[in-house]
């Protein structure tokens, strides 16, 4: 059985420009700001319940990107 430990998964949001609406147009960052925010952080039994919580986020943040990190460990 395959177990997943230290599971993180974040939303990762990035922003290239801003509207002003003095000037009425577009603005563009001179570099684009990357908002990271953790939406889960635990560990994970089998592949089922990995899944299951990527969706979740994926349903919680449907418009960002979502990174995934984790450790895997093989039990006999």
């Amino acid at each position: 059985m395959i177990t997943y430990d230290n599971v993180k998964i974040s939303s990762v949001k990035v922003d290239d420009s801003y509207y002003d609406h003095k000037k009425k147009k577009h603005i563009n960052y001179t570099k684009p700001k990357t908002t990271k925010k953790v939406l889960f952080e635990d560990s994970c039994l089998d592949i089922g319940e990995l899944y299951l919580q990527i969706k979740n986020c994926h349903d919680r943040e449907p418009y960002n990107k979502i990174e995934v990190s984790f450790e895997s460990k093989m039990e006999y």
